[in-house]
């Protein structure tokens, strides 16, 4: 395993999670991190595979047609209330 530096609050952190019982040490601490940023790194992934997907749905559905103006809409909104 490679060497991590840590700061002091970093360091306080993991004595206290470890006091606590919760995590038998530090390298329990370090793969629990590491498994919450997988997750955040696949989920951004993700995000971004939908994304694309979603702007190629809309780049092959036809032309832009304008839209109503946010004063049109308020003012469409209030007659039909």
């Amino acid at each position: 395993m490679s060497a991590v530096s840590l700061n002091k609050k970093q360091q306080e952190l993991i004595d206290r999670l470890v006091l606590t019982g919760r995590y038998g040490g530090a390298n329990e601490i370090v793969a629990a991190g590491l498994r919450l940023v997988e997750e955040r790194e696949a989920q951004a992934a993700k995000f971004l595979t939908d994304l694309e997907a979603e702007i190629d749905i809309g780049l092959i559905s036809g032309d832009a047609m304008p839209m109503e103006t946010a004063e049109e809409l308020v003012a469409d909104f209030r007659q039909n209330r």
